[in-house]
């Protein structure tokens, strides 16, 4: 339908506490409102897209200083480049920003689960590895529990769960490109454990640094759902390309300034950023657990030799204390869902400015509608 949104109308923009670079606001409009708007900053006159999809308006705010204020004026839009681009085959879709491959999300074929592989990073690079020997199940990026209602997930071991994508909507604009994933996690027996609907949201970002937003929701619509407490789930799962790994020269650190292993695995923080150096050039990948997600802070299933999971169910094995449990039980109809960003960026945590780029995610501008 036409997009309802009153060209003419002025948003104040308040950057807040905090310096902005890139940050993505959302702000509500009207019920299945669509369409695409040119923002106009009143005193600069500087041009910016936004993009209105089911009901609610997204632009993205190249900078901000601290305390600053700004005024767009919403109007028609003008000539825009295309944005990010997703092309739906058979089985996979193609993301593509500016012309350039971002990543394939592939749904379809004879594979265990969903997943997104390649996924490039500044110049191009691979940052994710692709089912390696030592965990032939860790296929890049993807969502994944080893235990519902007794059901494995996660592994491709004999016996395992599936999911299967039986849907995927696109939504591709100046903004952002949107993969919705709707589908069922199965038993060996195609028996529907739960059901599963994700968002894949791609932000049109310069080459230096890329936002994917990841929603995923789990609903128990079959009957009643046991997530089970183990470290082998990943709520959001990545597999880092293996010249990033420690051995060979990589780092993680969390929000709080811990340092591999010894300081992140099993520990909770709002974000881990993981970093090294592929094919000559520095670049990693940093995950951001939204403030409302279930269990926030999460803790984090990330290992020295390139896995890389938030995971707020495995507490048992982070406490070694099987008197502490990560179980969770959702009633016939309950849901759960979660929001992540993965963070793509070049340079190391500080350079890369990451803790301010989880201000931005999880405390973003606040936004008011003056007429």
């Amino acid at each position: 339908m036409p997009c309802s949104c009153q060209h003419g109308e002025i948003l104040e923009i308040n950057a807040g506490a905090h310096n902005r670079e890139n940050a993505v606001v959302t702000v509500c409009c009207e019920e299945d409102c669509t369409g695409i708007h040119t923002l106009t900053e009143q005193a600069s006159g500087e041009e910016i897209p936004a993009q209105c999809t089911d009901g609610e308006m997204t632009f993205i705010i190249p900078q901000m200083a601290s305390g600053e204020v700004k005024r767009y004026q919403i109007g028609p839009s003008t000539e825009i480049e295309r944005g990010v681009v997703i092309e739906e085959q058979d089985s996979h879709c193609d993301v593509t920003i500016g012309g350039e491959l971002l990543t394939r999300y592939v749904f379809g074929g004879d594979i265990a689960r969903p997943y997104c592989y390649p996924l490039h990073g500044p110049g191009g690079v691979e940052l994710t590895n692709f089912a390696p020997g030592d965990h032939i199940h860790h296929k890049s990026l993807y969502v994944a529990h080893g235990s519902v209602n007794g059901y494995d997930n996660w592994s491709e071991l004999e016996g395992h769960a599936r999911t299967v994508v039986e849907e995927c909507r696109v939504t591709q604009g100046p903004v952002y490109g949107e993969i919705l994933a709707i589908g069922d996690w199965v038993t060996p027996e195609d028996e529907k454990l739960l059901r599963e609907e994700t968002h894949w949201r791609f932000y049109n970002l310069p080459d230096s640094k890329r936002f994917l937003d990841v929603t995923t929701t789990w609903i128990a619509a079959y009957q009643g759902v046991l997530l089970g407490d183990t470290k082998e789930a990943g709520t959001i799962s990545v597999r880092v390309n293996e010249q990033m790994e420690v051995k060979n020269g990589g780092t993680f650190v969390n929000a709080y300034g811990g340092i591999n292993d010894d300081e992140c695995w099993g520990k909770r923080a709002p974000w881990v950023d993981y970093f090294g150096t592929v094919d000559g050039q520095q670049v990693g990948i940093a995950i951001f657990d939204h403030p409302h997600n279930y269990r926030h802070p999460t803790w984090w299933h990330v290992r020295g030799y390139g896995l890389f999971t938030a995971n707020c169910w495995g507490l048992h094995d982070f406490y070694d204390d099987f008197a502490l449990r990560g179980d969770h039980s959702m009633p016939q109809g309950d849901m759960l869902q979660f929001n992540f960003r993965l963070y793509l960026h070049a340079e190391d945590t500080s350079a890369a400015d990451v803790s301010s780029r989880y201000l931005d995610y999880a405390f973003p501008p606040k936004v008011e509608e003056l007429g």
